[in-house]
């Protein structure tokens, strides 16, 4: 049986609290070993900030103390190396490779996360992430154009943004799987259409809570105002879905929301 659920003017005028905002990431200093010139160093950080200025959901500001920001980067190139290669036929190639690390500080609470990245060709057998080319200058360039892929994917990943199902709004089919539903994020989160988000069901686990990730998956179909969306639901625990959202509604002083986390675009190297 389908069911339909229509929005209440209240449910509407309460939803601006419950989405969320742009997550404001400060960029302050980018440091180098010896070895590695100011140039590089810049180049590095203003990759960074050029990738992660990408992703929606975030705002980046220069700030060295990170003031009225959420999160402050710093880095560290850590390698940056040219070699010239003569190959049997005579022929000159340059390979050029690097390596820079990322601290993120959490400016509420405090906490740090580090993350390196290498261009290098160490990271596997996919690994392309390093210049060659017969120009040197070709060469050099290379590695930085793979800074800016690379933030998309670190940014969705280390800020990611999260919301919640609207509990008043949503269809399901005749076996009581969720088809559709409306989420609390929108425009002014950065959203678009044909996003994709995760669905995480609340639990009680030893007297906490905690969530869980379900097989499900939210596209977004529609970005309504600038704290709603409307997406399609696919994935075999719709109907789960579907029974935590009947709860909540029914009472949510007990039952849990359904939280939402967006999906980082990838493919097959990861960026």
């Amino acid at each position: 049986m389908k069911k339909i659920f229509i929005f209440a003017a209240a449910t509407l005028m309460s939803l601006s609290a419950m989405a969320g905002k742009k997550t404001v990431i400060a960029v302050g200093d980018f440091e180098s070993v010896s070895a590695v010139s100011y140039t590089v160093e810049e180049k590095v950080k203003q990759n960074v900030i050029s990738g992660l200025s990408g992703v929606n959901h975030l705002q980046m500001v220069e700030s060295q103390d990170g003031l009225g920001a959420d999160f402050l980067i710093n880095g560290n190139v850590l390698s940056y190396n040219v070699t010239k290669i003569t190959k049997e036929d005579g022929s000159i190639w340059w390979k050029t490779t690097m390596s820079y690390s990322l601290d993120v500080t959490n400016l509420k609470d405090g906490t740090k996360v580090s993350k390196t990245f290498k261009y290098d060709g160490s990271e596997g057998f996919l690994s392309v992430k390093y210049g060659y080319s017969q120009d040197e200058n070709a060469s050099n360039e290379a590695v930085f154009n793979f800074i800016p892929k690379d933030m998309k994917i670190f940014g969705a990943e280390t800020f990611p943004l999260s919301g919640q199902i609207v509990e008043s709004d949503y269809q399901v089919d005749k076996k009581g799987k969720l088809t559709e539903c409306y989420i609390t994020l929108g425009s002014e989160d950065g959203v678009s259409e044909k996003s994709k988000f995760e669905v995480l069901l609340g639990k009680q686990v030893a007297g906490r809570t905690t969530t869980a990730k379900a097989d499900v998956t939210l596209q977004v179909l529609e970005v309504v105002a600038g704290d709603l969306a409307r997406c399609k639901v696919t994935g075999k625990e719709a109907a789960n879905v579907a029974a935590a959202l009947d709860a909540y509604a029914s009472d949510p002083k007990t039952a849990l929301p359904v939280q939402v986390k967006m999906i980082p675009p990838k493919d097959l190297q990861g960026w």
